[in-house]
């Protein structure tokens, strides 16, 4: 019984430890987007303008690149995006409730995740490499 339970409490421990890795995660993405949303500016280069201006963006040309991504598709609603990741950020590190991942909400919103990350990726090759 002893090995059971420290096995319960060592896969419960490495678990909560897992959500709060995922919840560190999800606060330096929100940090990292909302400097480069305050940052923007249009005059930066993206995938419309050529490369050789001065990037006056913080993050350089990766952070002009999503900024100018996230204006052009969701306007400024996309600053209360990254507020509402930044919040959701803390209630995941301090709650480290225990995902139940059968569930198929949480497993399509990973789908969609990597999904949307592997499409923008070759969207980045394909305009910005290319060129």
């Amino acid at each position: 019984m002893k090995i059971k339970k420290l096995a319960s409490t060592s896969l419960d421990f490495i678990i909560k430890r897992f959500i709060e890795l995922f919840g560190l995660i999800i606060f330096i993405i929100s940090i990292l987007l909302l400097t480069s949303l305050l940052s923007y500016a249009p005059e930066d280069p993206n995938f419309i303008f050529p490369q050789d201006k001065e990037i006056q963006n913080i993050l350089g040309f990766k952070g002009s690149f999503t900024a100018d991504l996230f204006f052009q598709s969701l306007g400024l609603i996309s600053i209360l995006i990254s507020i509402s990741l930044f919040f959701t950020s803390i209630n995941i590190i301090r709650s480290k409730k225990n995902f139940s991942f059968n569930n198929k909400f949480i497993l399509h919103s990973f789908i969609f995740t990597f999904r949307n990350i592997i499409f923008f990726y070759f969207l980045y090759k394909l305009f910005l490499v290319a060129n």
